[in-house]
């Protein structure tokens, strides 16, 4: 709890008090005495917290940091939007909020289809659902860029902002069910927990940082600059995940192949 509370204080409060990025070493250090813990611990007999021999599960190794980085990056976007329709175009927190309906139903239409698929696809439904989100931060970016322009009407982020909840419901719950999915019954608990807390550690980084980001560049730009800068660093954490993602949907073929392999001998 203290390693968590270190390493998110300083995102969390830093606006306020510089000082507390103090915490940020602290954490690091108490995170690198709890690694160490957890491994001395199992040797006396005792029962660690979290045996750290999950994480040689490659399935759940992979889906945790997809999620860690969707999360990183994701839940900034619609800050952003917040942040750009009300203060940069002048609308109403009402209307503001309102553009995020279609995306709120694609995301539960995508949900219902994606669960019903993912036995199916596997990771193949988590990799279209990243490559959704993709495509609605480069037409959002793209939208934003015209409408600064006096091209086009910001209201076109109801349509691009579509994509991205598509990629919600494809991404999140899928992905916890094929990165759960070869975990031991013996860790269940354990590795829903690490996954939950790595979710809630991307999120406070992620929009710490990238509200910084844009906020910087607000100081010395204009909105036409910082919102696609904004989206396009929420971008580049998405490619990493989709990277990432690409990468567990090889191993499994691996894994597959090896399996199948052997069955045949």
């Amino acid at each position: 709890g203290l390693t968590v509370l270190a390493l998110l204080l300083p995102f969390v409060e830093s606006g306020n008090y510089p000082i507390v990025w103090a915490a940020l070493p602290l954490g690091g250090v108490l995170l690198y005495l709890w690694v160490r813990w957890e491994r001395w611990y199992p040797s006396r007999g005792g029962s660690p917290m979290v045996d750290l021999a999950i994480f040689r599960t490659r399935s759940f190794t992979n889906g945790t940091i997809i999620v860690g980085l969707y999360f990183l990056g994701m839940t900034s976007v619609w800050v952003l939007v917040a942040i750009y329709l009300q203060n940069g175009a002048g609308h109403s927190a009402l209307a503001a909020g309102s553009v995020g309906i279609p995306a709120a139903i694609m995301a539960s239409l995508s949900s219902i289809w994606a669960g019903r698929r993912v036995s199916d696809y596997g990771r193949k439904v988590v990799i279209g659902g990243l490559i959704s989100g993709l495509i609605g931060l480069g037409l959002s970016i793209l939208v934003v860029v015209l409408h600064e322009a006096g091209l086009a009407s910001e209201w076109w982020l109801v349509l691009t902002l579509a994509f991205v909840g598509a990629a919600q419901g494809s991404v999140i719950s899928p992905n916890q069910a094929l990165t759960l999915a070869e975990v031991p019954l013996t860790y269940a608990g354990s590795s829903g927990a690490i996954m939950q807390t790595g979710q809630r550690i991307g999120t406070a980084v992620g929009i710490a940082v990238i509200t910084a980001i844009v906020f910087t560049l607000l100081d010395d730009g204009s909105w036409g600059l910082a919102i696609p800068v904004g989206f396009a660093v929420i971008a580049l954490v998405l490619a990493i995940a989709l990277a990432v993602a690409i990468k567990d949907q090889r191993d499994r073929r691996s894994v597959e192949a090896e399996r199948a392999t052997v069955s045949g001998g």
